[in-house]
Parts: C-alpha cells; structure tokens; sequence
C-alpha cells in the first residue's frame, strides 16, 4: 500500500473516531438534558394534580362523606375525564398492588414494580413496542386508605428527536469525510511528492544510472533527507568509478602481466627445444644459452617486482628514524653499474622512511637512469632540505629522455616508452609504477622532468622531522 494512502486512510479513520465520540457525547447529554427537562416538567404537573385532587377530598370529608376507595376513583376519573387526548395517563393500585383503575390500555404490559415506593420524586423509564413512558409514583394515604398514583407521560418524541438527531450527525459526517478525504488526497501527494522523487531516483540508481539526483528545495526534514541522499549518491558514483578504474586497472596489469610473461617463456622454450633436438655449433649454442639466462633473468626480475607489487600495503610500512645520507650512501655502495659512475651529493638531514621500501625506490630509479644510456656514463643522485620542511631527493641522468607524450604513462603498470629497448635493456614496466606506490605510502609523489635526447630528472619530496636538518 502506498504511503500517501495509508497516510490518507489513516487522518479518515482518526477524523471517524474523533467525529463519532464527539457526536455520541453531544446526543447523548441533549438527550439526557431533555429527559432532565421532561421529568422535572411532569413532576410539577404531578404537584398541580395531586393538590387538585387533595383539595376535592379534603371538600368531601367536611361535607361529611366517606372516603372510600371508588371515592377516589370517582374523584381521580373526574379529574382525567378531559384528559382523554393528552399524552398523560394514570393508574391506581391499592396498597397490595391491586390495579383499581386506569385510563392506559397498556399498563398490564408495563413492569411498574420499581416505583411502588413511598418516595413522590422518583421515576423509572419503560418501552412498549416502539413507544417510551415515564413513569411517575406517587404514595396516598387518606383515611386509612393507601393508595398507590401511577403517571404514565408518552416521551416518545424525545427519544425520536435523539434519533433524528444522529440521523442528521450521520449525514453532516459523510458530507465532512468526503471533503476532508478530497482534501486529505491533495494534501498527502502533495507531501509525498518529494519521498516518490526519491524513490524514483534510487531505483535508477540500483539500475546502474549513477548520475542521478533529486532536486528538493526545502528546509523540512525531507530537504535534508534529499541533500544526504545526493551525497550518498555522490559518494557512490565516486566509489563505483573507483571500482572501475581499480578493475580496468586489475585488467590491465593481468593482460600487461600475460604478454610480459609470455615473450620471455617462447625465448627460452624455443632455444631449450633447440638445444634439446639439434646439435649446434659452439656459437649457436652459446648463443641460445645466452639468450635463456637472460630471458630468465628478466623473469626472475618481473617475479621479484610483482611480489612486492602485491606485497604492498599500508599496514605494511614500518616508518624508522633514518640519516637519510648514510643511507643513500650505503645503498649506492651496494648497486653494481658497469661503465657508470654513481655521483653523490647529499646534505644531512632525518626522515622517517621505511628502509627496505625506499632501497626499492633508489634501486629502481638508478636502474633506469643506467637504462637511459647517460651519454657522459654519470648518473647523479642529489638531495637537498627545501626551506618548507622537506627533503628533496633526485636522480639525474643525460640520457635519451622521454617523449612528452610518455610521461604521464611511465608510471602505469608494463608501460614501455620503446619496447624493444626495453627489453634488451632488462626492463619490465613496472619499477616505475612500484615506485609510485611505495611513495604515495609515504605521503608523497614522483616528479619525473625529461627532454628526449637531453636527459631525465625524477624526484619526490619528504618530510624532515621538525627541528631536525
């Protein structure tokens, strides 16, 4: 069931329940009222007759007659006898509640035992058929005759007014529902407007329409409900985005991965067959057997840089207090470079690096510094504190550069600005990628400046603990 439904059924039903106790309280006390105001009128009637019907009496003991029962029959006949058309009726019963006379065809249908009392102010209420009574009790005793005075009054036509009454509450009610319910219907879509926006947008949403929003403009709590749900909308279209560029990335580096693994493995597969069914001269058999260690060693170094690639993660750093220049020093010293000279100018100063992963760094960056072909056989490494606090280490070479077009690419996973170079050269694509993920974790990028044919700069910059130089 919709909202807006339920929100309309549910002001009708609370409407139904406040108008019909509201309603049954208002007849209800009119009703009683006009019993009030009916019984208070008989009984003064009652005191009007019943002083009539003393003063004959007490007219009839001095004149010397005998009050007899058919004495006051005669008397209470007399009185009524032009009462016939009224809607007041009277019935006489002696003290053992024996009928004497009346003048209401009905009283021996009437259950008048309650109001056989000596008391002149109560009544009791009875029905028969589709006509009401009220009935009246009055206690005679005159000359040692007891006798009991029944009024009978027909009040029907309250209890018919109370009737009609609810009749017309009844009609004013639906006339009330009805245009409550066409107002109340207005009124719930119109608030539930925004909420069935909301629903629409999330499902294309779940649909795989990301760049959906709501556009809301109010200051109530479902204003607030539309702007958290962009911002979750916002936040997943990123995530998602996120995912896709982790994915295309994922894709990429297994496609990267497959075509590094594979030109390597048909090398050494297809000199190892030779070897293995042919017998070759001595130079084709150096030469093939040349051709696999190097195809493997290239392996074996693709092997080693995927494991760190895989390895690596921020819960892994372990960040150590380190003299960074006795550090870069004692790294150098352990790099062979044939033909090459490593160049150091440092300045002192104290970082907060992992080791191993940093020697991962500067072990790749000379490495492809030494794959450049520096044209003077020098490849220099350089760090310097910056007046902000940081430390900035660079290595230099003059080799053949990169091409503009390549150098936002270098860092990604396999990518070979010449491929066939590359390889000879013992490349895999992916130390430079490695090396931007080991800096990122520690809060800082690779800055790479080439000019092809000139040479290439890479550097990053880190933090010198404070005080510290």
């Amino acid at each position: 069931m919709k909202f807006w439904l339920k929100m309309v059924l549910s002001i009708l039903v609370m409407i139904s329940v406040i108008l019909s106790v509201s309603r049954l309280v208002m007849v209800r006390q009119n009703f009683k009222r006009s019993i009030e105001t009916s019984a208070n009128q008989n009984q003064n009637q009652n005191v009007l007759e019943r002083y009539h019907l003393e003063s004959s009496l007490i007219q009839e003991i001095q004149n010397g007659e005998e009050i007899t029962k058919e004495k006051i029959v005669e008397q209470v006949k007399s009185l009524y006898s032009y009462m016939e058309n009224r809607l007041e009726k009277i019935a006489l019963y002696t003290e053992n509640k024996e009928l004497i006379f009346s003048n209401f065809s009905e009283i021996e249908t009437l259950t008048i035992e309650p109001v056989f009392n000596k008391e002149t102010d109560s009544y009791c209420l009875r029905k028969i058929k589709n006509q009401n009574y009220m009935l009246f009790s009055e206690y005679w005793s005159i000359n040692n005759e007891v006798i009991y005075v029944i009024h009978i009054y027909d009040i029907t036509a309250i209890y018919e007014e109370r009737e009609n009454q609810i009749k017309e509450m009844m009609y004013a009610d639906i006339v009330i529902l009805v245009i409550a319910s066409l107002f109340i219907f207005g009124f719930s879509k119109f608030l539930t407007r925004p909420i069935e926006k909301l629903n629409k947008a999330s499902k294309k949403i779940s649909n795989g329409n990301f760049e959906e929003r709501v556009f809301i403009q109010t200051n109530d709590e479902i204003g607030e409900l539309a702007n958290s749900f962009n911002r979750m909308a916002d936040e997943i279209e990123t995530k998602i985005e996120s995912l896709n560029c982790s994915l295309q990335a994922k894709d990429d580096f297994v496609t990267g991965f497959s075509h590094e693994i594979k030109t390597p493995m048909t090398a050494i597969i297809g000199y190892a067959d030779l070897l293995r069914f042919k017998k070759c001269d001595e130079h084709v058999s150096a030469r093939a057997l040349n051709y696999i260690y190097w195809e493997a060693k290239r392996l074996e170094e693709l092997s080693y840089k995927m494991l760190s690639l895989m390895e690596l993660s921020e819960e892994r750093i372990e960040l150590k207090e380190t003299k960074i220049k006795e550090f870069i020093e004692k790294i150098s010293a352990q790099i062979m470079l044939e033909n090459i000279e490593l160049k150091l100018d440092l300045e002192e100063a104290k970082l907060e690096i992992d080791e191993s992963l940093m020697e991962v760094v500067l072990r790749n960056l000379i490495q492809n510094a030494k794959r450049a072909n520096p044209k003077d056989n020098c490849i220099v490494v350089q760090g310097r504190v910056l007046a902000n606090q940081k430390y900035r280490i660079s290595v230099m070479d003059k080799g053949d550069g990169i091409p503009k077009e390549h150098i936002h690419r270098v860092t990604e996973d396999f990518y070979r600005v010449d491929k066939s170079r590359s390889k000879q050269n013992g490349g895999t694509g992916i130390g430079l990628s490695l090396c931007k993920k080991i800096l990122k974790m520690h809060h800082c990028v690779l800055n790479i400046e080439s000019e092809e044919k000139v040479g290439t700069t890479v550097s990053f910059e880190l933090e010198v603990k404070k005080n510290e130089k």
